[in-house]
């Protein structure tokens, strides 16, 4: 089998649409689909049915799809430990981490990325979610992690099922005077659907007050600390910068690893989660 074949045929799994993948491997949809075609044929089933949204997986093409990427995966690993071998130096990794997280955390990642990718030369950097998505599509970034669920499409993607991270809505007592605006996350942040719960729950207890739009937590901080205000932010920063958590509200949100190859799988993420668990502002999901 053509290892381009199946890396396609995960992104035909990954976008669900024969279009999106195939301007995504530089094909046409009729030679993607062609493709397709001579692989089923070798299979003897159905990798993909055709619905009204675009494409879906058989079941025989769920059962299959790990296997796929456990090949595509090995062939990627092959070829970089070829080029490793020629180059005799480590190819360097750019990891993304998540600046909402606590130092600890990320120095757990750290370790963790290190000794299980120790094949690589890891780069780090660290910002919010909004812009280690913008990182990867750009392509400036191999790997990040993400808050929320706005992943971008065409890449890996695999939800830290472990962990989570607490979203409270916070103002500043020291701020004097009534409560004046509302801060409204933008919807690049994964804060959104967060703030969107808080105002359905508050129902008609702040009336009156303006909107204002925040791209990132830490713009939301400063805004809290300028003037009245309500912004939702994770616990952990609200602590950190001595906020006011609002009673009778609290969100959670996923985590997720986004890869632009798939150099890990959600078992090799085990051994993460037993570092990270006891640190405050990391909640266990079930």
């Amino acid at each position: 089998m053509d290892i381009k074949v199946l890396k396609n045929i995960l992104k035909m799994a990954q976008a669900g649409s024969l279009t999106c993948a195939a301007d995504d491997a530089h094909l046409t949809v009729q030679a993607l689909a062609a493709q397709l075609k001579k692989l089923e044929e070798h299979c003897g089933f159905r990798l993909f049915l055709r619905t009204n949204k675009g494409i879906a997986l058989t079941a025989d093409g769920q059962e299959l799809l790990p296997f796929i990427m456990n090949v595509v995966k090995s062939s990627d690993q092959l070829q970089q430990k070829i080029h490793q071998l020629r180059q005799r130096e480590p190819l360097p990794l750019r990891f993304s981490l998540n600046s909402t997280f606590s130092l600890d955390i990320n120095q757990n990642i750290m370790r963790f990325m290190m000794k299980k990718l120790g094949n690589y030369r890891p780069v780090f950097s660290t910002s919010e979610s909004p812009d280690n998505v913008q990182k990867m599509a750009k392509g400036e970034s191999d790997i990040a992690v993400v808050i929320g669920n706005i992943v971008p499409d065409g890449f890996y993607c695999i939800p830290l099922k472990g962990l989570s991270i607490k979203v409270v809505a916070a103002t500043d007592s020291s701020q004097t005077g009534p409560l004046t605006a509302l801060i409204k996350p933008l919807p690049e942040c994964p804060y959104l659907q967060s703030f969107e719960r808080f105002i359905s729950v508050s129902g008609d207890k702040y009336p009156g007050l303006m909107t204002l739009y925040s791209g990132s937590e830490i713009v939301s901080i400063s805004m809290l600390k300028s003037f009245g205000s309500i912004g939702i932010v994770s616990r952990a920063m609200a602590e950190q910068n001595n906020l006011t958590v609002l009673p009778h509200f609290e969100d959670v949100l996923n985590v997720h690893l986004v890869m632009k190859e798939p150099l890990l799988e959600e078992s090799d993420l085990e051994p993460l989660y037993s570092n990270v668990v006891h640190l405050p502002e990391i909640q266990l999901t079930a």
